[in-house]
């Protein structure tokens, strides 16, 4: 890896390979992946080799050589107890509530350790992170991650924060206007080592590659899950399709919500809007007061986490476990919780 940041030849190489269709090794992958963070590559260089990546496709190997170099850049997290992450690609175009964030709270609330990687809005008009600071939620806890984990069992990893080497080619990706290889990684990329994963994808094909790339990394205990109607997340309104990786294996299987205590729920009843409309109706699935189409469709997904941070047998056990706690008020008291933790040493004094 050395000798092509020094050469830099590999970056130009798998660019061309990817334009004319030749399969990509893994090591050639992983080489261009480090060049491309390397801060003296030429963004034309860089813009390049994305845009025939986003042409071609990204590959599993591919975007595991993206989460291996991106991962060797990152900002550590000293934390080794079990967390869980609960993510989704975006791209949907539901224009939904933040129901990832939010599912990922009301699991830490009922027992869960969730690490919640996130970031600001792209393809739609209010992100985790923009949600979360609109509820007064830290957005950049640095190294006191590990501290509100250990505390709370909840905390919000700021992607930008935690993975510096991808802040120089944001212009290039904006520039660019179309996803990139990065929205692919970004999910498998969350720097804690966790124990369990539930990711949402808005198409068939980026599901089966971030499914294969999962496997490629080895990681267990992980849900790659295309919801009905193309959603990124599970939804009460007709069966997911869910791969599910264990180390190098993948199978298929199918969550059928109708099968389940939950009331469904078509788009219109999970709609959402900017930070402040999605706040709104934050506040109100945390304290249990939401509509019950909303409310449900968090709580399926809270479930899934519960079960893929090994507390529950099943989906079933998880919605009784997220139901509970939203009765009891514990996703709110949360929230609240995590907005009174200062943010800086200097805002606590």
């Amino acid at each position: 890896m050395a000798t092509a940041l020094l050469t830099g030849r590999a970056l130009p190489g798998v660019t061309r390979d990817a334009v004319a269709g030749r399969t990509v090794s893994a090591e050639s992958a992983r080489d261009a992946v480090a060049e491309l963070l390397d801060e003296t590559t030429d963004e034309v260089d860089a813009a390049a080799f994305l845009t025939a990546v986003a042409v071609g496709g990204a590959t599993p190997v591919l975007v595991a050589a993206a989460v291996e170099a991106v991962l060797a850049v990152a900002r550590p997290v000293a934390w080794t107890g079990p967390a869980v992450d609960v993510v989704g690609t975006g791209g949907d175009g539901s224009g939904s509530v933040n129901i990832s964030t939010l599912a990922g709270l009301v699991a830490a609330s009922a027992g869960a350790t969730v690490a919640k990687a996130g970031n600001r809005a792209a393809t739609s008009p209010c992100g985790s992170a923009d949600l979360l600071e609109a509820l007064g939620i830290e957005l950049d806890a640095g190294e006191r991650i590990p501290e509100l984990l250990a505390a709370h069992r909840f905390a919000f990893l700021f992607a930008p924060a935690l993975h510096p080497a991808l802040r120089r080619l944001a212009p290039v990706r904006r520039r660019l206007g179309f996803k990139t290889l990065f929205n692919l990684s970004g999910p498998l990329a969350n720097p804690v080592p966790l124990t369990g994963r539930l990711i949402g994808t808005a198409t068939r094909r980026d599901q089966e590659v971030l499914a294969e790339a999962a496997a490629r990394l080895g990681h267990r205990r992980t849900w790659v899950v295309q919801g009905f109607d193309g959603m990124d997340e599970l939804t009460t309104a007709g069966p997911a399709r869910v791969l599910r990786v264990d180390g190098p294996t993948v199978t298929e299987s199918a969550v059928d919500p109708s099968a389940l205590p939950l009331r469904p729920a078509g788009r219109e009843a999970l709609a959402g809007g900017g930070p402040a409309r999605n706040a709104e109706l934050a506040r109100q699935v945390l304290d249990g007061t939401a509509p019950a189409p909303l409310l449900d469709t968090v709580l399926l997904n809270a479930a899934a986490v519960l079960h893929l941070a090994g507390l529950t047998d099943d989906l079933g056990g998880g919605i009784v476990l997220a139901r509970d706690a939203v009765r009891r008020g514990a996703p709110a008291e949360l929230a609240a919780r995590l907005a009174r933790t200062p943010i800086t040493q200097e805002s606590s004094s």
